[in-house]
């Protein structure tokens, strides 16, 4: 009978180092644990912290700060600022790769946000986005749901 060799089992750990280094497993441990692909909206955003979701809502205020660390861009969903369910966060080194001024692009206009949700020192709920492609402009919100309970013919 063959006993198991130390070697065999350095030779196999290696292997699965090269595949994690080479993305094989990379994205599954990088999302591992990451809850992905829930819609809320900006209310609901705050029951989700921590969370990687998409949160939806009407850009009601936008805004770029300029006396604020990072010169952020603020785009307030549902309400304007300070009454805002959620704010979008474009930190200005991101702002270069946006075709527009997103305080311009995106204001008045519902948009779909997918990110981490976090909060701010105040504790107001924000996702912050470091990539176009997070925010989707959405031709109308999404439909409510509706009582399906059938109204009785009249007599």
């Amino acid at each position: 009978m063959k006993t198991f060799q130390p070697q065999h089992h350095s030779w196999l750990l290696v292997c699965l180092l090269a595949l994690i280094a080479l993305g094989g497993f990379g994205t599954w441990f990088a999302t591992a644990g990451v809850k992905v692909g829930q819609t809320l909206s900006g209310a609901d955003a705050l029951k989700h912290l921590g969370e990687t979701n998409t949160v939806c809502g009407l850009v009601a205020g936008a805004r770029f700060v300029h006396s604020t660390r990072g010169n952020p861009t603020y785009l307030n969903l549902d309400h304007p600022f300070p009454n805002q369910t959620c704010a979008v966060v474009i930190e200005e080194t991101n702002r270069t790769k946006f075709a527009a001024a997103p305080e311009v692009a995106f204001t008045g206009k519902w948009v779909c946000v997918t990110g981490l949700i976090t909060t701010n020192y105040r504790g107001s709920v924000q996702i912050p986005v470091s990539d176009p492609a997070q925010i989707v402009v959405q031709d109308a919100p999404p439909a409510t749901p509706t009582n399906t309970t059938a109204a009785a013919p009249a007599p």
